[in-house]
């Protein structure tokens, strides 16, 4: 209290009953506390999971989330959009697989949501689909760029910087990404395809069985850890 309550700013009462009825609509279990979830509830929890986070329902999210980039420009000729849809043009036309086709599409989801560090949204976001080469690569490319683009700014010490990661088995891979794709893909009149071109990969990519099909299971404790937690989690939709 101590007489200061008039700058506490007040706070719309909750109409619970209303955000109990909603729930009521797609809750499957009655559990209130996962520490009491029995195999019953967990069954119960499972088929409404299964339906709302299904590898399909995941990957429209992620293409929404993409969609969200058009219009949304950083002072570059074509916006985050076109960016994203032109990288993946590119290295699908130089051969690449499905898979870095994808991890092109989407690199810089995060650019306008934790700018300095934005590799690591897309990295993490398709860690257990995508291999540890793609992984790495997404998850370093905003330095590689940097090491392109350096004339432009006053960047200190940046091939060394850049060069520190030299030891990594997919430097020289994160390299041929940021020159090949990454950094040619701001061209308003190059022939770009649409999204609908990608948007079958991107689905094939999140049905993929986490962390098994990538090969990323030995990446990391963590991977091995996240795995052993696929019964709790939906899994891959029947082709």
């Amino acid at each position: 209290s101590c007489g200061l309550s008039f700058l506490v700013p007040s706070r719309p009462c909750v109409d619970t009953m209303s955000v109990k009825r909603k729930a009521d609509e797609i809750v499957g279990t009655t559990c209130i506390d996962l520490a009491h979830l029995d195999k019953e509830g967990a069954q119960a929890m499972m088929t409404v999971f299964n339906k709302v986070a299904s590898p399909n329902n995941n990957a429209e999210r992620v293409i929404s989330m993409f969609k969200a980039q058009e219009g949304l420009s950083i002072g570059f000729p074509v916006d985050c959009y076109i960016h994203g849809l032109q990288t993946a043009t590119l290295a699908l036309r130089d051969g690449c697989d499905e898979e870095t086709v994808v991890c092109a599409l989407l690199h810089d989801l995060g650019e306008c949501w934790s700018t300095i560090n934005h590799g690591e949204i897309a990295a993490s976001l398709l860690r257990p689909y995508i291999s540890p080469k793609n992984y790495w690569i997404l998850k370093h490319h905003e330095v590689f760029q940097a090491y392109i683009y350096q004339n432009g700014f006053e960047l200190k010490d940046i091939e060394k910087v850049r060069d520190q990661f030299k030891d990594s088995p997919h430097f020289d891979a994160c390299v041929q990404f940021c020159e090949r794709y990454d950094s040619k893909a701001f061209d308003p009149e190059y022939d770009t395809l649409p999204l609908e071109h990608f948007i079958p990969m991107i689905k094939r990519i999140f049905n993929r069985k986490p962390y098994v099909e990538s090969g990323c299971l030995e990446d990391g404790r963590e991977n091995a850890a996240k795995f052993s937690l696929g019964e709790a989690y939906p899994s891959p939709e029947p082709n």
